[in-house]
């Protein structure tokens, strides 16, 4: 019997050296306490890998990586993703680095290992080297899931009793907002939040604009941004960043607990709130109460700057959006995009809007192009597709190779640097008999190659505006790709997809870059 059919059977007495030649993938699960505890994304994958070497497991690339926190696995992505891969068959081995970073709530840990199992999957904990259902490992397996949920519960319960403990004192709970920093308390001891000279302005502007009457949450955010103003996290104002900070009542010089939930207590809090900041606030909640009256209407939008490659470009490290911002001082404003996913390692944050805009236009849209040619070679193309052929008795003989490899290295018939060969030539075969997406024939296809034509004239044609030009770009393009301060990749939607496939066929769309 195959090792993967013990799994399956629910085999319990498996060890390390069983699952060598095994499909393995790796999960990792990170948090800001994580990482202080010893639990940083980089330690769990380099933990991972030293594990999969050791015992000559086929690690994967996938890499379920998650940055979240909790007991429940609602809210976890990643999580739900390995469990449905499982289910088709994409690994034979998941390798998490400790038992906490599987879960933290041990009955639905236990559910959805038991789930894993029934479809043949092995759950392995490298660090504390947990096979997990295993027999040997039972023991084990259960005290740590028992002790790693108690800790959560420890931890909740601590928390919970320290931010009474704060709010009882009339301190405010959670970060800074707007206008404000941690300070050193007036007894010397302790972080206490006063007003931050940096940050006021911005403030006191939002709080004016709105106490004016003359802008909605939306028209508001776009003046901000215009200005070059950011919100205490350093990005941009959106309606929500208004709408909290004209819910927090802290500027009115109170603290609350447990906003908006039945047990809500509010007390009068100890910062130091300034009198036109106070007053402002409540010449806010005048105005938003006026609003609610029936009959009300918000103030319509206003021009503010509009940037062509908002939506559709991405960072090609973490996969993020960037947006665009204006900054500036003394008079002078730059238009930038800027990313703000602060996980990502990619450096810098930020370009200078009309530069991507010209090698977006000098890059992609010059090198598309489209001769007499393209219609008859792409309707040729399309209707070559046709049915895709049945490769069922091909997958089956490469997944029989796939299994009699893994005997021969088990057996030791065929040294690591040999399995790993002959393992990548199999699984890129099989990879090649997956099913492409299928192409379907638009009939505006003359309309879409009109379009593509004509794209780099509009593009450039002064009487078009930016949010044309920011239309245009979603029109024809799914996302185009930043990388180390170029643009690297372009991936068309569908409709325009057998086109620049032609023009990639006929010459380069993207000088340098590439089409996805």
């Amino acid at each position: 019997m195959t090792i993967l059919n013990r799994i399956r059977n629910g085999e319990r007495h498996l060890t390390f050296e069983d699952l060598k030649g095994l499909r393995a993938e790796g999960y990792i699960r990170d948090s800001t306490l994580d990482q202080r505890d010893g639990f940083g994304p980089d330690i769990q994958r380099r933990n991972i890998q030293r594990f999969a070497e050791s015992y000559g497991l086929a690690l994967g690339d996938r890499w379920y990586t998650e940055f979240v926190s909790g007991r429940s696995a609602s809210k976890r992505r990643e999580f739900r993703q390995f469990v449905a891969d499982a289910k088709v068959d994409r690994y034979d081995v998941l390798l998490v680095d400790h038992t906490s970073r599987f879960g933290r709530k041990q009955a639905e840990c236990i559910r959805y290992k038991e789930e894993l199992q029934r479809v043949g999957k092995t759950v392995v904990f490298v660090s504390q080297g947990i096979i997990s259902g295993s027999d040997r490992d039972f023991l084990a397996e259960r005290i740590n899931e028992t002790l790693d949920e108690q800790y959560s519960r420890n931890l909740s319960r601590y928390v919970r009793a320290g931010f009474e403990q704060k709010f009882d004192a009339g301190r405010a709970i959670g970060g800074p907002p707007l206008g404000y920093k941690t300070g050193k308390s007036p007894s010397g001891r302790g972080a206490w939040l006063v007003p931050n000279p940096r940050t006021m302005p911005a403030l006191l502007v939002l709080l004016r604009g709105y106490a004016s009457g003359t802008h909605s949450f939306r028209t508001l955010a776009q003046e901000l941004n215009a200005q070059g103003y950011q919100t205490s996290d350093g990005k941009p104002f959106t309606e929500s960043s208004i709408s909290t900070i004209l819910n927090n009542r802290f500027y009115e010089g109170k603290v609350v607990y447990h906003r908006g939930k039945p047990d809500e207590k509010v007390r009068e809090g100890v910062h130091e709130v300034p009198e036109e900041v106070k007053q402002l606030w409540l010449r806010c909640q005048e105005v938003r109460r006026a609003r609610r009256a029936p009959g009300q209407v918000s103030p319509r939008s206003r021009r503010h700057a509009v940037y062509p490659l908002t939506g559709v470009l991405a960072c090609d490290e973490c996969g993020e959006p960037f947006h665009g911002m204006t900054i500036g001082s003394h008079g002078y404003r730059y238009q930038r995009m800027a990313h703000s996913w602060r996980r990502c390692g990619m450096r810098p944050r930020s370009f200078s809007a009309p530069r991507v805009e010209g090698e977006f236009a000098e890059r992609v849209l010059a090198g598309i192009r489209l001769d007499a040619g393209w219609r008859t070679a792409v309707l040729k193309a399309l209707a070559a597709e046709g049915p895709q052929p049945d490769h069922t008795l091909e997958r089956r003989r490469i997944e029989a190779a796939l299994a009699n490899l893994r005997k021969q290295h088990l057996w030791g018939a065929l040294t690591d640097e040999e399995f790993k060969a002959q393992f990548q030539a199999l699984e890129r075969q099989r990879r090649l008999l997956e099913a492409p997406p299928p192409q379907a024939l638009t009939p505006n296809l003359d309309r879409t190659a009109a379009l593509l034509q004509e794209l780099p004239a509009l593009w450039h044609h002064p009487g078009v505006t930016a949010e044309q030009r920011r239309e245009l770009a979603r029109e024809v393009f799914a996302e185009v790709r930043l990388r180390d301060r170029r643009l690297v990749a372009v991936r068309p939607r569908p409709a325009y997809a057998p086109l620049f496939a032609y023009a990639l066929w006929r010459g380069p769309v993207v000088g340098g870059a590439r089409s996805p």
